[in-house]
């Protein structure tokens, strides 16, 4: 039994500063190698824990198997995989003697939580840094598509704008309506703009041959007051050539404050997505 644990402790552990270097390093490989490679660098560190050499085998096999389809970017994988290691190793052996009196379980339990959290919280931080002092200030021009007809935008990605779509975890981009009155059909340009939450309003009043298209999406304005906007779902956006995910759009009214005179603002993931189209 006290195998089978500390297989699944190392394999939840290698995946994690596996993810961490994928994300950071917009490698971008799929998960199923990362948790395999984890798995597998956690079951030859527990049969082989007494060897020393183990434990560079283990991190080989483990950055081969995760990112053998990325080999161009094999060195950058290495060196945010040994970062994120030591990152989280030294997070554990700080916090290791207020764990002296606690049980196995309870210490392996929580050292998985705070290795994930903390690595969690230095990606998020990492990612909002490279946002904010390398792409801010740039424009990106577009063509969406909504319904079957396009427009040309000019879009602004903006760190701040973390906003999702709560059941698909999709990206939510807002986009001025002025902007939108044009390519949208009329009845439902005018259904949107009117249309307010008030605690007991859904999508009765939106004509309903759209009701596939939209979704109810929770937001916080800058006065952190919660409200529902209705966002939009878009048949295609292409963003400087390339495609974005897909997601939703939310209609806002005042134009004037969306940064350099930019027609919206993109959700903060699309500077990553094509952050990785570009290098990729």
């Amino acid at each position: 039994m006290y195998a089978e644990v500390m297989i699944v402790t190392n394999t939840f552990f290698n995946y994690t500063v596996l993810a961490f270097a994928n994300k950071i390093g917009w490698i971008e490989n799929e998960k199923k190698y990362l948790f395999l490679s984890a798995l597998t660098a956690g079951v030859i560190t527990v049969v082989f824990s007494h060897s020393l050499s183990t434990i560079f085998l283990s991190f080989f096999v483990m950055i081969a198997i995760a990112f053998w389809k990325k080999r161009s970017q094999i060195v950058k994988a290495i060196i945010l995989t040994l970062l994120a290691s030591v990152f989280a190793g030294g997070l554990l052996t700080a916090i290791a003697p207020l764990y002296n009196y606690s049980s196995n379980w309870f210490m392996i339990i929580n050292f998985a939580l705070i290795a994930t959290g903390g690595l969690y919280f230095l990606a998020k931080h990492v990612l909002h840094l490279n946002i904010a002092h390398v792409e801010r200030e740039l424009l990106y021009p577009s063509e969406v598509t909504l319904f079957g007809v396009s427009k040309e935008l000019t879009l602004f990605i903006d760190s701040g704008n973390v906003c999702t779509e709560p059941l698909s975890n999709d990206p939510v981009h807002f986009v001025a309506a002025e902007m939108l009155k044009e390519i949208l059909p009329q009845a439902l340009f005018t259904a949107i703009s009117d249309w307010e939450f008030d605690g007991r309003t859904g999508l009765d009043k939106i004509p309903k041959e759209y009701a596939s298209k939209l979704r109810l999406i929770p937001i916080a304005t800058i006065q952190k007051h919660k409200t529902w906007v209705v966002g939009i779902k878009y048949d295609q956006w292409l963003v400087d050539s390339q495609t974005l995910p897909k997601g939703y759009i939310v209609m806002t009214k005042a134009k004037e404050k969306f940064p350099h005179e930019a027609d919206g603002i993109l959700h903060s993931s699309s500077y990553f997505h094509l952050k990785k189209r570009s290098v990729g």
